[in-house]
């Protein structure tokens, strides 16, 4: 049988996704080049060196305070590798504000604001040079003035993307989060489209609780980005 290879990114080979698409859990292992930054509607960031630096606008919007940094450890050939921390101040009743789906459960907070802490390591591995392969691992913590509201949590989520010679890719997303608070899984379909200086993404996804209930997720994103 061939030998099986690993194609490396070439100068024109379709850049790899700097951030995930379902919200909350799903991150990569890229990071921003150094100096390039994006503003658009879920991401609005900055290449600081191997650190990249931003926030979520229409979260901004909402109500909800947020600030992202991630930190490029490792990147070798095809494989790429980041730590990713956050910082989200969800306002009392964040349900009634559009913000739902913020989290990836049932969420509700009527009483009191909730500050939300998630780490993430995220990994991307060039598998091909249109077969891009990410994963992430996430633990959240969550903190309230109401006791109810604080916990600790757990996902995991992978998603494939493939690019066609056009510059729309396809991706398909699978995960499993909210351990042990309100585990559920989910399986979702979405689509890119990338020119050097815009980036437009959005799908959709299937949210399965343990106790047989599910729901909808719609992903999405647009952005100017700034090479």
């Amino acid at each position: 049988m061939p030998a099986t290879t690993t194609v490396p990114a070439t100068a024109d080979a379709p850049p790899p996704a700097v951030y995930g698409l379902f919200p909350l859990w799903e991150h990569t292992g890229v990071v921003e080049e150094s100096g390039a930054a994006r503003v658009g509607l879920r991401h609005m960031q900055v290449g600081l060196g191997p650190l990249t630096v931003g926030t979520d606008p229409y979260l901004d919007i909402y109500g909800t305070m947020n600030a992202t940094a991630k930190l490029g450890l490792m990147r070798d050939g095809p494989l790429r590798l980041a730590l990713q921390a956050s910082w989200l101040r969800v306002p009392t009743a964040a349900e009634t504000r559009g913000v739902g789906n913020l989290h990836a459960g049932a969420f509700a907070n009527p009483y009191a604001p909730v500050t939300l802490l998630p780490v993430a390591a995220g990994v991307t591995w060039l598998a091909a040079r249109r077969v891009h392969l990410h994963a992430s691992a996430t633990l959240l913590q969550t903190l309230s003035a109401a006791p109810e509201l604080q916990a600790r949590s757990a996902g995991i989520a992978a998603w494939v993307e493939w690019w066609t010679p056009t510059s729309l890719s396809v991706r398909l997303h699978a995960g499993a989060e909210g351990w042990p608070v309100a585990p559920q899984e989910h399986v979702g379909l979405s689509f890119g489209w990338r020119t050097r200086h815009l980036a437009l993404q959005g799908g959709y996804a299937r949210r399965f609780a343990a106790e047989g209930t599910s729901a909808n997720t719609l992903m999405f994103d647009g952005a100017v980005v700034f090479p």
